[in-house]
């Protein structure tokens, strides 16, 4: 069924294409917009001189399952050694509220060190939020009385450690852990068995090769990501399987920084008793823009996409993008069944350099709207 789903922060991101419209976007003057965004931080320079540069981006937000609410999203620079030989290190806080309870705090951060040879990277969530499930499958994915309703105290931690060891290439380890609480569920696509408390530990283990010169916005350059994650069931956890990932990107500086981006991504998991909210998920922000995050899940994905990013100034650009992706139970089976589309356009407006503000329109099984901070590749 096809509808509009809007993303929290959306009223900020309404009047970005307000301004869009109204103004000539090859004209640098400075106008209301840019003095509300220069208000919350925004700047075309990075001022480390009390060792932070603070962004912060508030805005409202309403939809059925969660009523009205409030969110925002907090982006920090900063460079502990300097920036002569480190890449910019960043943080992003985000959080919300609604009036129907439901709640959501973020954090990513990733730290550069030792002229970029160490890379400290941290993940973190916790959510009451309600979610819908279709059931593991295309098959099931594609039944409309399969959707259910799922609610549930999440917390997720993820911190990691990359080290280069030769030019361009890291190893990277650490550990993630995903705790759900107090689940319930109103539909047929979750057993009570499924609805218990659950606990997912894993350990991670990667090797990367990166040429990339910047990597929340990449102009060029090159990342080939391989990674192994071992998830054991000790220390209280629930599970014993085994995940693989392979994520390639390209970047290809055209003309005037205008850069022409490749993502393509491989993901399966070991053929064991795996819980149904660790499935590899297709759609989301990131990837196969336009599909509910998760409503596609299985033992395999592919996924594929190529992103043109396009600069009117040093402030505003446009994007535009087309790929496809797939899921299935086996690896030989992705390519026995039609592929599924994704296509959209984007604006983006530079909150602070090389740190964009992102609103997406994708167009999948869904029109699907996204606002966030830095690119989506």
């Amino acid at each position: 069924m096809k509808g509009i789903s809007k993303s929290p922060l959306l009223f900020l991101c309404a009047s970005t294409c307000a301004y869009a419209q109204n103004h000539n976007l090859t004209d640098e003057g400075t106008g209301w917009f840019e003095d509300v965004l220069e208000f919350f931080g925004s700047s075309n320079e990075i001022d480390l001189t009390n060792g932070m540069d603070w962004g912060i981006l508030p805005g409202p937000f309403a939809n059925p399952e969660q009523g009205v609410g409030i969110g925002v999203a907090a982006v920090g620079l900063y460079a502990p050694q300097g920036l002569e030989k480190n890449q910019i290190s960043t943080v992003t806080l985000s959080g919300y509220v609604s009036s129907e309870g439901t709640y959501g705090i973020g954090v990513d951060n990733t730290t550069f060190l030792n002229e970029n040879q160490w890379k400290l990277g941290l993940m973190a969530r916790l959510s009451q939020t309600p979610s819908k499930v279709w059931g593991i499958g295309k098959e099931n994915a594609e039944k409309e009385g399969n959707e259910t309703e799922h609610e549930a105290l999440y917390l997720s931690v993820e911190p990691t450690v990359a080290y280069q060891f030769i030019d361009n290439y890291f190893i990277k380890t650490g550990f993630t852990a995903e705790f759900l609480y107090h689940q319930s569920a109103d539909g047929t696509a979750l057993e009570p068995e499924q609805l218990k408390n659950k606990t997912n530990l894993g350990i991670i283990l990667g090797i990367q090769y990166d040429t990339r010169d910047y990597e929340t916005n990449p102009y060029t350059g090159r990342l080939v990501s391989l990674e192994h994650r071992w998830f054991i069931e000790a220390f209280g956890a629930d599970y014993k399987y085994e995940e693989y990932t392979v994520n390639y990107r390209e970047y290809w500086t055209l003309y005037d920084e205008n850069v022409l981006a490749f993502d393509y991504f491989l993901q399966g998991l070991s053929d064991d008793d795996l819980p149904w909210f660790a499935m590899s998920k297709l759609g989301g922000d990131n990837r196969m823009r336009g599909y509910y995050y998760g409503r596609y899940r299985d033992r395999y994905q592919m996924a594929t996409q190529l992103e043109y990013r396009h600069k009117f100034t040093d402030r505003h650009g446009a994007v535009v993008w087309g790929g496809a992706g797939n899921i299935a139970s086996h690896f030989d089976e992705l390519f026995k069944d039609s592929w599924l589309p994704t296509y959209g356009v984007g604006y983006r407006f530079a909150f602070k350099p090389r740190v964009n503000v992102r609103l997406d329109l994708g167009f999948g099984d869904e029109t699907t709207v996204y606002f966030n901070i830095h690119e989506a590749f």
